[in-house]
């Protein structure tokens, strides 16, 4: 009970602080004022992607914001000398740390659910200001869409977008067998034999991504076998699962229009065949829609493609079809709705608030308001961009300088200096070096303890209709909640137990 009084009077505090209610005017403003304000590409699927792009994006910076400026509360309490009131009582210090990150958390928490709420509602909202503006009334007073691509649009929508779908990549060949025929041939014949240390396992992968990127290939009036596995979708009539793929061609064709045949379903195994003549405009992602018995009671899908004109009286072009893998051919079937989706990504960004209140507790707890501010806005910004770092970390330790060398080029110019021979470009070119190698080594220690955010972020995903599944929820949770939230107040009661309240207080 003294935990939840302390988060209770964290609330009321953030209220009456006025900095809740001026982020949640933010908030209000994006979420309620970008449907009467964005279009995207002017089509409905792309205003309502960019609307919730856009809205969970800002919704999520501004409650970061918002949770580490409302650990100012502590830092209040201690000039305040309120701080006197709480340890004078019969309140653990540990409860008090805790009261105060579960009072920031339900606090952001309650704005995050309802931002939640509201941009769902939104959805729908744009959806009926894109109808009434852009459809027709039928003789029954319904809305109608005026062309065949505004029908097409809706579809997608609903199809593609306001849906929760799993992909299945396509099931690759086992070519290890084939690199080792050939590799046994070409040593038999001596190829290798003017090699000088050959890895007789690294020319085996070669061969092995050899034989793959001929098979990605289809040649003018050949055709290519996909299998696809684990395709677990109600195959009952009505219901339909969806092909995705990119369309690279060699050469472009005058019109920029690759013509082909798609052929979904495996007689051997019982299932209807369809066949989907398309044609599509190359270098783009393409989705084909087919009903879901094509599947096999082993949910398995076997779908053919066939590098043929099958329009008669069209022009054909002799193009070679790549699959690459960069791109991925997968196939996508529905396996919840937008809601369900929707609730797992807002509460991996309650997870995410939890460890950032955690944090801008501990921060609180060290150190005065100001410089708590700026550490937690810092180890934000890192966690948030730990994999970039962590890319330009790698690609620093593929260079030849490191610190120990810098250190090493800085301390010989500034000996120099007192010798009387020192080169002055020289010396600035050591100290940048230095410097450099200075924040990469900072950056690379607090990338070590900080979690990286952007695992985490759902955004793209539910913008684009694929599932924020159960297990990638679960394991935020575990990372960001059980074990990053517990270690940070951990280390936040330790210091806390050794402030001393009245020294810093005065």
């Amino acid at each position: 009970m003294q935990i939840w009084a302390v988060a209770k009077h964290t609330i009321a505090e953030g209220v009456r602080m006025k900095i809740a209610l001026v982020f949640l005017l933010f908030i209000g403003l994006v979420v309620l004022g970008l449907p009467f304000s964005i279009s995207g590409d002017s089509t409905m699927t792309g205003a309502v992607q960019a609307f919730i792009s856009y809205s969970l994006n800002a919704t999520g910076l501004l409650l970061g914001m918002l949770t580490i400026f409302l650990s100012r509360s502590i830092s209040d309490e201690f000039i305040n000398h309120q701080i006197f009131l709480v340890v004078t009582k019969p309140i653990p210090r540990w409860q008090y740390v805790v009261g105060k990150w579960l009072g920031i958390l339900l606090l952001t928490s309650m704005l995050l659910a309802a931002a939640g709420v509201s941009i769902r509602v939104m959805e729908y909202v744009i959806q009926r200001l894109y109808i009434r503006s852009h459809w027709v009334l039928d003789e029954k007073r319904s809305y109608k869409p005026k062309t065949p691509d505004q029908e097409f649009d809706a579809s997608e929508l609903r199809n593609e977008v306001l849906v929760s779908r799993h992909a299945t990549p396509v099931k690759l060949p086992n070519f290890a067998d084939d690199a080792e025929l050939e590799y046994k041939k070409n040593l038999e014949e001596g190829r290798y034999a003017n090699i000088p240390n050959l890895k007789p396992e690294t020319e085996k992968q070669q061969l092995v991504t050899k034989y793959e990127a001929r098979w990605r290939i289809v040649g003018p009036n050949e055709y290519r076998a996909f299998e696809f596995e684990n395709i677990l979708c109600d195959r009952s009539a009505g219901n339909e699962i969806q092909l995705r793929y990119k369309a690279n061609v060699s050469g472009y064709p005058p019109d920029e229009v690759f013509r082909a045949m798609w052929r979904f379903g495996d007689p051997y195994k019982g299932t209807k065949v369809y066949e989907q003549p398309v044609r599509h405009i190359i270098s783009r992602f393409h989705t084909i829609r087919v009903p879901a018995d094509a599947v096999a009671d082993d949910h398995t899908l076997l779908v053919t493609f066939y590098n043929s004109n099958p329009y008669p009286g069209e022009p054909q072009f002799p193009n070679v079809q790549e699959f690459r893998k960069s791109d991925g051919l997968e196939v996508l079937f529905v396996v919840g709705s937008f809601s369900g989706n929707l609730f797992r990504l807002i509460f991996l960004e309650f997870c995410k608030l939890s460890f950032l209140s955690a944090l801008a507790v501990l921060m609180a707890s060290l150190f005065s308001y100001p410089v708590a501010c700026l550490c937690s806005f810092t180890s934000y910004i890192v966690a948030g961009a730990k994999g970039f770092f962590l890319e330009a970390l790698n690609l620093s330790a593929e260079s030849s300088t490191t610190l120990l060398s810098a250190t090493k080029d800085l301390y010989g110019q500034i000996v120099r200096i007192f010798s009387g021979g020192a080169d002055l470009n020289k010396l600035i070119t050591a100290v940048k070096e230095f410097a450099i190698e200075c924040i990469i080594a900072v950056l690379g220690i607090i990338s070590l303890v900080l979690p990286d955010l952007s695992r985490f972020d759902a955004v793209e995903v539910l913008v684009t209709g694929r599932n924020v599944g159960l297990a990638w929820v679960l394991q935020g949770f575990g990372e960001l909640v059980v074990l990053e939230t517990f270690i940070l107040l951990g280390i936040a009661i330790f210091f806390f137990y050794r402030r001393e309240v009245a020294e810093l207080s005065l």
